[in-house]
């Protein structure tokens, strides 16, 4: 029984445990409440992999990692990269689009608030002040 401390570690050495021999191959989850721990385990009977963690980032790993194994028990040749692919080219391309709109507003509030102009949408001072405050009412 083998603790494994590093995750990109433990995921590879899983997946090749289960393609190695998938057959006798057991994926298994526990989770303690006690404690506030997540335990996951591979085994063949011969070989087990072990990984504790007390952390909730995992979360978002594990999800991957359930992927990882069930392309994996699908048959996939890179369940690690199928489960996990890169952004595409496309995606990367509008989110480039949009930091740069986001970045000509804030660079436009920038210059307008240096030239003495109140950016759009802003409230002047002499409207703010229009408004009176209300008094509560009832013991002071």
């Amino acid at each position: 029984m083998v603790y494994i401390k590093d995750w990109p570690e433990f995921q590879q050495r899983s997946i090749k445990l289960f393609q190695s021999n998938p057959s006798r191959a057991r994926y298994l989850i526990k989770s303690h409440a006690a404690t506030h721990s997540l335990t996951l385990k591979v085994t063949d009977d011969t070989t087990t992999l072990k990984y504790r963690t007390r952390s909730s980032a995992i979360l978002g790993r594990l999800e991957i990692f359930n992927k990882a194994m069930t392309y994996a028990m699908a048959g996939s040749k890179t369940p690690l990269l199928d489960a996990n692919p890169e952004p595409t080219p496309a995606v990367i391309s509008a989110a480039a689009g949009l930091a740069a709109v986001e970045t000509e507003a804030a660079t436009g509030a920038a210059a307008a608030s240096a030239n003495g102009a109140a950016p759009v949408g802003a409230a002047t001072p002499a409207a703010a002040s229009d408004k009176k405050k209300k008094k509560k009412k009832g013991k002071k």
